[in-house]
């Protein structure tokens, strides 16, 4: 064996693996500072900066690229609509540690409906009596329309407005129709069943009146009326709301106040006994008679006597009831 040969041999390839391996570490070293300088030149060509962005309830750190802001969420693929809120100026360049904010801003509209109220009319009419009523039209309300835009920031509302009104329908009068007619011949066909309470010399059998009714307030006055002049008596309180009707009937009142003030009645309207109540039916309600004979006025016996050329004097005496004189109107023959 040649030993001198095998050492030679060795060492040959010693040399070779050395200079290889060397090669290799040049090799990668090379490489490395090539990538090193690559990116070193990157940086150079497109620097980065780091920024936080603060959007969606979430705050997250960023390296961008420099340049604006606009472009930066872009880089991000974070999208902005129209209304959306950032807390700089979109072309701004970035800068190291800056702290973008992004509001998120929605907006809802919905309209909503409001009732019109209606009005109530009152209107008077002559063919009902005081006291009655009725509803000619009903009223319907009306409807109005508001528009309104929330503004959402976030998802929290902070604004309500109103931007739009209209009337979609307009309310429609209730009209109701209250009578001011306050006393009524209702029945000018006579009663052939009609009663009377007295019997004087005179009587005229064939003698009746229509039947009148009474609103609701007239019969009050009615009856404190009667109360004030003879109230104490019934069949006095009969022949004064006999005379009163008698007056009603031929005279064409059309009231009780206006039979107060038209036949100078002067008694007391404060109170009301039961005896006028009684006699204001049995003479308006019932339709009966007192006296078979028109009455119109009545006075005291003592006045009469104690006035001579009184008026009453010269009207048509029909009747004396306890102290107060009735009279017909005087009538030439």
């Amino acid at each position: 064996m040649n030993i001198k040969h095998t050492i030679t041999t060795l060492s040959f390839l010693a040399v070779t693996i050395t200079i290889v391996i060397t090669a290799a570490l040049l090799n990668t070293a090379s490489a490395q500072t090539v990538q090193k300088r690559s990116e070193s030149e990157a940086l150079l060509l497109f620097p980065t900066v780091s920024i936080s962005i603060d959007v969606d309830g979430t705050e997250k750190y960023y390296d961008v690229p420099v340049g604006s802001i606009d472009n930066a969420l872009s880089y991000l693929n974070i999208t902005l609509s129209d209304d959306d809120i950032v807390n700089a100026d979109l072309s701004d360049t970035v800068y190291l540690g800056q702290k973008i904010k992004i509001d998120r801003v929605n907006y809802s509209y919905y309209p909503t409906h409001k009732e019109i109220p209606y009005t109530t009319v009152v209107q008077e009419s002559s063919k009902l009596f005081v006291g009655q009523s009725k509803v000619y039209q009903q009223g319907k309300s009306g409807s109005t329309e508001y528009i309104y835009k929330d503004k959402y920031v976030n998802g929290e509302l902070i604004s309500h407005k109103c931007i739009k009104q209209q009337v979609l329908t307009y309310p429609t009068d209730k009209i109701i129709v209250k009578g001011n007619r306050n006393i009524d011949i209702i029945n000018k066909s006579y009663n052939n069943k009609t009663s009377y309470l007295i019997k004087t010399k005179y009587d005229n059998k064939d003698f009746k009146l229509p039947m009148v009714k009474l609103s609701d307030k007239d019969r009050d006055i009615l009856e404190r009326i009667v109360t004030g002049e003879f109230g104490g008596s019934y069949v006095g309180s009969c022949l004064i709301a006999q005379s009163i009707k008698c007056a009603i009937v031929y005279d064409g009142y059309t009231s009780v106040s206006a039979v107060i003030k038209g036949m100078g009645y002067v008694g007391s309207t404060a109170n009301r006994s039961q005896n006028a109540v009684n006699a204001v039916k049995y003479i308006f309600d019932d339709n009966n008679l007192a006296v078979r004979h028109r009455l119109f006025y009545m006075c005291t016996k003592d006045y009469y006597d104690s006035t001579p050329g009184n008026f009453h004097s010269t009207q048509s005496f029909i009747l004396q009831y306890e102290n107060v004189l009735f009279f017909d109107r005087w009538q030439k023959n």
